[in-house]
């Protein structure tokens, strides 16, 4: 059994066990309405996981999600202003995320910045970007509202009680998985992520495979802002702040390994609700909020340390059977 596999049954396991004892400490745990709001909160982080999962595997890292969450997010609030309807707000923030994706992978394959160094410059390039969109009042930076009459909020409703963002995050992950399982772009993105240079010599176009998985990575944090804005009725500046790293443990957790080739969509999954219910556990029992920050980084502290140990005794019970 792989590290990222024995991982992604760790997860589960403990989020079985947090379900439980929340459930034992709530009375409105198991209600239906609660396990729909559930799953409805960890969508918006669940969709920027998963487009974060395929960057990851195929061996990269995207700091700016969050960034080109926040500008799209006031791009969206901006339209609904003018009164484009929902139907053409949703794809162009769809494209508007792609477009910031395909910068990123122009610095990456073309300019051949790192990965670390080009996408967390990008990052601040769009989080400033933001800014410049925000909306003033006698100059000072205010929040407005989607406008009521704007069919973009219709996108923000649910059936029977299940969130139309819920709905995405299942389907998208499901599609994801496919691409990643099913498609020679998914096995070129696991080639690329466990050894760059041999698939290279295979024949597998580096370049445009990470261009691909930073696309994807853009559209997601798109996706996931559009119907958040949506759901809320309104883009906050920080609408995105830190959900890059959020997104990061989130993979980290569910069992993608960092450094890439392994993991999937799925350990997206399981690390975006891994993460909500421990968050939702801080608030419940009243710690700080400070608490949330230490408990992501020892999180992604403690998934990589297992990452190098399990890697480390399967080496050394390869050799022992080689020699």
């Amino acid at each position: 059994m792989s590290g990222a596999t024995t991982r992604r049954l760790i997860s589960i396991g403990l989020v079985l066990i947090m379900a439980v004892i929340f459930s034992l400490t709530s009375e409105v745990f198991l209600t239906f309405g609660n396990i729909m709001n559930l799953l409805k909160d960890s969508a918006y982080l669940g969709i920027i996981a998963l487009g974060m999962s395929f960057v990851i595997i195929g061996g990269g890292v995207d700091l700016s999600a969050g960034g080109i969450a926040c500008v799209v997010g006031i791009i969206c609030v901006r339209l609904s202003v003018l009164g484009l309807p929902g139907m053409f707000i949703v794809p162009l923030a769809v494209l508007m995320g792609v477009l910031c994706g395909f910068i990123n992978s122009i610095f990456i394959t073309r300019v051949k910045l790192t990965e670390f160094v080009a996408t967390l410059a990008l990052g601040f390039v769009y989080s400033g970007l933001t800014l410049v969109f925000a909306f003033r009042e006698r100059g000072v930076i205010t929040s407005v509202a989607v406008p009521k009459w704007s069919s973009l909020r219709l996108f923000g409703g649910n059936v029977r009680g299940l969130h139309y963002i819920t709905i995405t995050w299942v389907i998208l992950a499901v599609i994801l998985f496919i691409v990643l399982t099913k498609t020679k772009l998914g096995l070129h993105t696991y080639a690329i992520g466990s050894h760059a240079s041999s698939a290279s010599m295979s024949g597998v176009s580096n370049d445009r495979i990470k261009m691909t998985g930073y696309l994807i990575c853009g559209g997601c944090a798109g996706l996931a802002v559009v119907l958040q804005v949506a759901l809320n009725g309104s883009s906050p500046l920080n609408i995105g702040g830190g959900y890059e790293f959020q997104a990061i443990a989130a993979c980290v957790v569910g069992g993608v390994v960092l450094g890439g080739g392994k993991g999937d969509t799925l350990s997206a999954v399981i690390g975006s609700l891994f993460l909500l219910l421990l968050m939702n556990g801080l608030y419940k029992f009243g710690l700080a909020t400070s608490w949330e920050y230490i408990l992501q980084g020892g999180i992604i502290l403690a998934a990589t340390a297992f990452d190098a140990i399990f890697n480390r005794i399967t080496r050394k019970r390869l050799l022992t059977r080689a020699q």
